[in-house]
């Protein structure tokens, strides 16, 4: 049984609907990035995935039951979510902000333990953070505040992860970075990744699976070989161009015409 799949998943924002009619199964223990154009519905679709929007039609289900009916406790111990503009209270530390993706591991009879110690420190490692653990997290880098973040969303240590464009705000050697450490992650722990992604190119290299989007639709899905195209750019986003072969890995690179 697929563990994250939608039917019918229709989401908006008032009187607008983004994202209409969907049915989307998310392929385990792969890495999957959902592509398209600005404003086409992906991280729409990524916030209904994550129950942070509500459906207006259709549902979203999470190991065979209907993630509404979950509570807040049960989703957060299974998936993570690193949103697109995550909010801190003023003055935390990037030590207790990473701290926090343990709270779902908590509970009345469950204080912090070794297990969770670690599990902050491997976070924190992973994302090259370790050594920002006192600074105020409003005192760092665009690019320092987006690794922490990931070291939070890291940290919670679950099976399925969703991210919002974790790559903002990186330089090209820490996008590069972030994303060998997901494709390590999922190939070591067999987790399921779910990536929105706007680097075409990065996303045919280090992932396994490709959801591309167009005004809230999906117009192909599939391994990245399979369906980046030329014809599929430029319905995807009116770019006329040449598709050929990265000269490394020999998945698809987009060359702009």
């Amino acid at each position: 049984m697929t563990r994250l799949r939608a039917e019918g998943l229709t989401l908006g924002y008032d009187d607008r609907t983004v994202v209409n009619n969907l049915d989307v199964t998310v392929l385990d223990g792969k890495v999957t990035a959902i592509v398209g154009a600005n404003a086409c519905g992906k991280s729409t679709l990524l916030r209904g995935l994550a129950r942070l929007l509500s459906p207006r039609g259709g549902a979203v289900y999470l190991d065979g039951r209907r993630l509404a009916e979950l509570s807040t406790l049960e989703v957060a111990k299974v998936l993570g979510l690193l949103p697109q503009t995550p909010v801190a209270p003023d003055g935390i530390t990037v030590a207790d902000l990473v701290s926090r993706g343990r709270y779902p591991h908590q509970g009345w009879f469950r204080r912090w333990s070794d297990t969770d110690d670690d599990a902050v420190a491997r976070a924190l490692d992973a994302t090259g953070t370790a050594d920002l653990v006192n600074r105020p997290l409003r005192q760092l880098s665009g690019g320092q505040r987006q690794r922490v973040w990931v070291a939070m969303a890291l940290a919670q240590d679950t099976d399925l992860l969703l991210l919002d464009e974790p790559t903002t705000y990186l330089d090209i050697n820490h996008q590069v970075e972030l994303l060998r450490l997901l494709r390590k992650l999922n190939a070591g722990s067999g987790k399921t990744i779910v990536i929105v992604m706007h680097d075409l190119n990065l996303a045919c290299r280090f992932c396994d699976h490709v959801v591309a989007m167009a005004d809230g639709s999906i117009v192909a899905e599939g391994a990245p070989a399979d369906v980046v195209t030329a014809e599929l750019i430029e319905k995807v986003f009116g770019l006329a161009c040449v598709v050929v072969p990265d000269p490394i890995a020999g998945t698809p690179i987009i060359v702009p015409a």
